[in-house]
């Protein structure tokens, strides 16, 4: 038995996979940082790939697309962590430079093509997406790391992040920003309520920033899987009292662009609506973008590319990253 050869791309969908009827050949659907998804087909005698489907991407030049590295450091109480690095080409740091928090918690961070991403490496910004404790694919016992009250520990795992992006001189630690969406969201509020120095602006995304309302508005199934997550606000309303955002909203310094879809059931426009009305009182710039028809995470192309511009022009505002730095025709391509 021999091995099969890497892969072409960074990932392989396992559930795109199929054999031919006299098992030669294998079926792949392959996809990664650089590459949109694509059937690919294994020749097992020859173990040679080739492609079958290719992807349209006008307008995107793919050769200026960039592939991460995956970075392995600790966080304070030794506990092994790892995330994505993106750095923008020619780029050696320190940069300024966005932490993008997954969503879940329970779901792994990995190097699929993120539109997101690239456009803000196109205008100079590199781009660092950790697998805190919680994420998934590490084993049991690191997905239940941030459980409850060890919640805390995660949070956190942002700040050691950072201090290891800073100490490595990847991060240029007067242009740092954070974002995030739903579970990530969530992590972008709190980050910037218990470190309301570290980061120079932030993006939330569709996220969670009172669990006591969360529970109240969000649908039946996902209140039930959150109480594991987060406690239940049946007996640990204290708990998550303790955990929410919105509690400690009045420590956040910090720029914040909000962006939500007016029909969010898992995460309610509420949540959205009371950082931007906490934010407002206190004078905290803060920009709420709500889109229509949208529900947790966008579906339309024109939103995606409403979001990504939003969010690139947000960061490179307040990261102070200068409008020529950036190759206007590559931007626009995600325009």
């Amino acid at each position: 038995m021999r091995a099969a050869p890497i892969l072409p791309t960074e990932i392989a969908d396992a559930d795109e996979m199929d054999f031919s009827p006299d098992g030669r050949y294998l079926a792949l659907t392959l996809y990664g940082s650089v590459s949109a998804p694509n059937v690919w087909i294994l020749d097992t005698q020859t173990h040679r790939y080739h492609q079958l489907t290719f992807s349209n991407h006008p307008g995107v030049r793919l050769d200026w697309l960039v592939r991460p590295k995956l970075v392995r450091y600790k966080a304070e109480d030794g506990l092994p962590l790892s995330g994505w690095l993106y750095l923008p080409h020619g780029e050696t740091g320190p940069c300024p430079l966005v932490l993008s928090i997954h969503g879940g918690p329970e779901t792994q961070e990995v190097p699929t093509f993120h539109s997101d991403y690239q456009a803000l490496l196109a205008n100079r910004i590199a781009v660092f997406a950790p697998n805190i404790r919680g994420s998934a694919g590490f084993g049991k016992t690191f997905v239940n790391l941030d459980n409850g009250p060890l919640r805390v520990n995660a949070i956190r795992d942002v700040r050691d992040t950072v201090d290891y992006l800073v100490a490595t001189k990847i991060a240029d630690p007067k242009r740092l920003g954070i974002m995030g969406g739903s579970y990530g969201g969530y992590v972008v509020m709190e980050s910037l309520a218990e470190y309301p120095q570290l980061f120079a602006a932030g993006a939330d995304l569709y996220g969670v920033v009172n669990f006591e309302t969360f529970f109240q508005h969000t649908e039946s199934w996902m209140a039930a899987g959150s109480k594991a997550e987060y406690g239940d606000p049946a007996t640990q309303l204290d708990l998550l009292r303790q955990l929410s955002p919105i509690y400690k909203i009045d420590q956040v310094e910090s720029p914040v662009l909000v962006l939500h879809g007016d029909h969010d059931t898992n995460v309610p426009i509420e949540e959205a609506e009371q950082v931007v009305a906490a934010l407002t009182v206190r004078h905290i710039p803060v920009n709420f973008i709500v889109f229509p028809g949208e529900g947790h995470g966008w579906q339309k192309i024109s939103t995606r590319v409403e979001s990504n511009v939003a969010i690139t022009e947000w960061f490179r505002k307040y990261l102070q990253v200068p409008v020529e730095s950036a190759p206007t025709p590559f931007l626009n391509s995600f325009r």
